[in-house]
């Protein structure tokens, strides 16, 4: 398969990685597996750095990216509302229809606006969130059972160990403080019906 086309699937390719990986790992890494701890009452205060990082980090990046996008966005929009303002008259069909190509045009102008600024503010939040995660701020490294045994393992683990969280906070905080949110209501929903179950 030609390589510009495997890009393009990216089930195929995310398979493909995952075997190499797999296949480096049983030859060269075969390190043991991190004791984590996940505790239902303690759930809320260990992710609480990182839900007021991510909502401190989406405040700067709406204040970073809102000084210069907001000012062509509003004047989109008041184009719209213009154009919905417009009177139709059933006895002039040909303006009746410029106006709806009119209206049609403006919306995607807008549309096409807003998603360049997500995008923006998208790369703001991720450059952010990435400072914030290599500063300290993780979303595994508070969940480790015995934080002491971790030197104990070897260097290549930690190293990897450390990447990962940094790469997995990094997404998570790029995400918003609302994914945090889920992800409470989620773990705590599981354990509350086992919970239930049990009894």
């Amino acid at each position: 398969m030609h390589p510009a086309k495997l890009w393009k699937r990216p089930l195929l390719l995310g398979f493909l990685i995952t075997l190499l990986g797999f296949a480096f790992f049983n030859w060269k890494q075969q390190w043991n597996g991190i004791d984590l701890t996940v505790a239902p009452d303690q759930l809320l205060a260990r992710m609480t750095p990182l839900i007021l990082a991510s909502a401190f980090i989406e405040r700067a990046v709406e204040i970073l990216i809102s000084p210069w996008r907001d000012t062509a966005a509003s004047k989109l929009s008041r184009a719209v509302t213009a154009i919905k303002a417009r009177p139709n008259d059933p006895t002039t069909p040909i303006q009746n229809a410029l106006n709806a190509t009119d209206l049609q045009a403006a919306q995607e102008a807008l549309d096409e606006y807003r998603g360049e600024t997500q995008r923006y503010a998208f790369a703001v939040g991720l450059v952010l969130s990435f400072c914030a995660a290599v500063a300290g701020i993780r979303s595994h490294w508070p969940f480790l059972s015995h934080p002491e045994s971790f030197a104990a393992l070897d260097s290549h683990q930690q190293v990897f160990f450390r990447n990962f969280d940094v790469l997995v906070t990094t997404a998570l905080l790029a995400g918003g403080a609302d994914g945090f949110h889920a992800i409470i209501n989620s773990v705590t929903g599981f354990f509350q019906k086992n919970g239930n179950a049990a009894n």
